[in-house]
This record gives C-alpha cells, sequence and structure tokens, in this order.
C-alpha cells in the first residue's frame, strides 16, 4: 500500500484526491490546508477550475487533517507528499517535505524563479527522494499518440507546429492568488508553461525565443505568444487567460510533417485527427482517463518500486521553468533573447 499526503485541497488538490481514490493499492492517510474549512470536504463538486471534472463523493474516513504543515511531517504514517498549494510555496515546502524523507510530487509550475528550481533539483539529489512536477501534458493520451507520431517519424520530419492554450480569467483560486503575478506569475507561468513543457518534449531545446505579451492587472502577462528559435522548423505557441467566461477553455496543437498533418482541437467533436498526404483523414481514438490520473498513477509507482523518474524528471521541469522566463524577458525587452 502506498500511502500519501496530500497538501492544498483547492481545485488541483481535490482532483487529486478523486485520482488517489480510483486507484489501488493507494491510501490518502492525510490532509492538510491551512484553511480548517477546506479540510471538510466531501465531494469534488465544488472543486472549479477550468477543467471540467467528474463529481463523486470523497471518503477520508480515518485520515489525518491538519492545518500545519510541519506538524504533518513530524507525525508521518506517508510515503509522498502531493503538493497543491499555490506556485509560491512550492520550493519551501517540496524541500522541507524531502529533506524530511518523503518523496514529493509538486504541482506545476515546478517554482518562480531559476534559483528556486535548481534548489528543488539538487535537493532530490541530495537527499535521494523522488521529486516530479505535475507536466500532466507529457501523460495525457492524446499528446502521448503526437508524439509517437512524431518520434516513430510515419509522417515525416516536422515542418511546423503551433500549440496554443486559451481560458477565460481565473477566478476559482483562493484570495484570487493567480491574479497576483508576483504570487502565480501569471499566464506565462501557470497556464503557458504547459506548452512550453510539451514543446520542449517534442522538438528539443530552442535556441531562442522572440516573445510579445499582453500585461493585466496584478502584474505579469495575461496573453504571451512565442517564436521558438530551431534550425529546421518553425514553432509558435500562444497563452492566454484573458479571454470572457462564456468562451471557457481550450487548446490547441497543430503539426504541419512532410507527409501528413496532426490536429489536436478541444473546441472540435474529434480531439485528434491526422490527415495523412496518400490518403483521407483518420480520427484517433483516445483513452478515456486524462494526464492528470496517468501522471499520479505512474508516480504512484516509481514511489512503489524506487524506479528512477523517466517522463518528467526535476531536471525536465526546470528546463522548462527556464524557458518561460527567457520569454517573460523577451517579452518585457521587446527583443529576440537566445538560450544557452
Amino acid at each position: 500500500m502506498v500511502k500519501v499526503a496530500v497538501v492544498g485541497l483547492g481545485f488541483m488538490g481535490k482532483m487529486h484526491l478523486g485520482i488517489y481514490s480510483s486507484l489501488d493499492q493507494v491510501e490518502v492517510t492525510a490532509i492538510c490546508d491551512s484553511n480548517e474549512e477546506s479540510l471538510k470536504l466531501s465531494s469534488l463538486s465544488e472543486a472549479g477550475g477550468n477543467i471540467e471534472t467528474k463529481d463523486q463523493d470523497i471518503d477520508l474516513t480515518g485520515t489525518k487533517a491538519y492545518t500545519n504543515y510541519q506538524e504533518m511531517l513530524k507525525d508521518g504514517g506517508f510515503d509522498f507528499v502531493d503538493i497543491c498549494l499555490p506556485t509560491y510555496l512550492h520550493k519551501e515546502f517540496s524541500v522541507a517535505a524531502m529533506q524530511a524523507g518523503y518523496d514529493v510530487f509538486c504541482e506545476k509550475p515546478m517554482a518562480l524563479t531559476s534559483e528556486e528550481a535548481d534548489e528543488m533539483v539538487s535537493t532530490a539529489k541530495k537527499t535521494g527522494q523522488l521529486l516530479t512536477v505535475g507536466q500532466c501534458l507529457r501523460f495525457w493520451p492524446m499528446y502521448v499518440e503526437i508524439k509517437r507520431m512524431i518520434d516513430t517519424g510515419i509522417y515525416g520530419k516536422v515542418l511546423s507546429a503551433e500549440l496554443s492554450r486559451y481560458s477565460m480569467t481565473p477566478s476559482w483560486s483562493s484570495n484570487d492568488w493567480m491574479l497576483k503575478g508576483e504570487l502565480s506569475g501569471n499566464a506565462a507561468f501557470d497556464l503557458h508553461i504547459h506548452d512550453v513543457d510539451m514543446i520542449l518534449n517534442l522538438f528539443g531545446r530552442p535556441t531562442g525565443v522572440t516573445s510579445s505579451g499582453v500585461e493585466t492587472h496584478g502584474s505579469g502577462f495575461g496573453h504571451i505568444a512565442t517564436l521558438y528559435t530551431y534550425p529546421d522548423k518553425t514553432i509558435t505557441s500562444v497563452g492566454n487567460w484573458i479571454c470572457t467566461d462564456s468562451y471557457g477553455f481550450a487548446m490547441r496543437t497543430f503539426v504541419v510533417l512532410e507527409k501528413g498533418v496532426i490536429e489536436l482541437d478541444t473546441g472540435k467533436p474529434d480531439l485528434l485527427v491526422v490527415y495523412p498526404s496518400d490518403g483521407e483523414k483518420q480520427v484517433v481514438e483516445l483513452d478515456a482517463q486524462d494526464g492528470y490520473f496517468y501522471e499520479i498513477q505512474d508516480f504512484v509507482s516509481h514511489v512503489r518500486n524506487r524506479e528512477p523518474l523517466m517522463v518528467v524528471t526535476p531536471e525536465s521541469a526546470a528546463e522548462s521553468l527556464k524557458v518561460v522566463l527567457v520569454e517573460i524577458a523577451s517579452a518585457e525587452q521587446k527583443k529576440s533573447i537566445k538560450i544557452d
């Protein structure tokens, strides 16, 4: 039995609780939130967020509830800590858990600065604890399939790709911390980093970026658009959370290859479609489970078997964070910036 403590019972924390309840041989033995009312949880109906989730009852009978994180770490009774706190707390809470002898699943983005990310990476190495970050697209079935098609070369080399993510302005965070750039990094960090991470996963590290953005209240970019420098392909992306509530949320990836086109669009009935050069379009059948489920299932497996992480490592998460930081600098300085 793998035992977990979930810290932070906002949108993601509640979603993670729902996933743990559906996994075999996993038990939530502790929950922690500074708001005592958040600990009185019976279902996921009030989770909020920009991704629709299925409501379900949550049975926390026998689960210890804490408002003090250090007290929870001292009491123990779990194998790893799942941190679903606001971004500005990720480094502090992750490092404390690893130093106390626990593995850590930390929600994305990893941190707010490269220094914080590096400290998290170095702490994992020093302590020998497992550390992963919730870059869930690497586990999402439709993105896994896109990577498979690109890596196998079935449709030839990539010529161009566009990745985008548009959302209503997040209004579901406690005390609106997501809208405060100094706490969340705004859309460039909290939203856009998904596509940045996937670009690195699919195409490798770019040699430079040219970015432009729209600054919003609370500091930071609520919209950021970037052209990534590669020697043999054109890659662009957009992250935006200044859309109206009535728009909702959509993500899109459009890849043009030598012998085909791959289109992922959550706004269309067929989520993933391939348009080969030598035949009719093909609708790709996808697993019903999402990336949130598979990333947690994967980490639980690694905690149980003590095997090195392969899909999302501390180093890969830190690299994605650092590329976003360069994009922000490019948008602020209104110039292209090379990536060392």
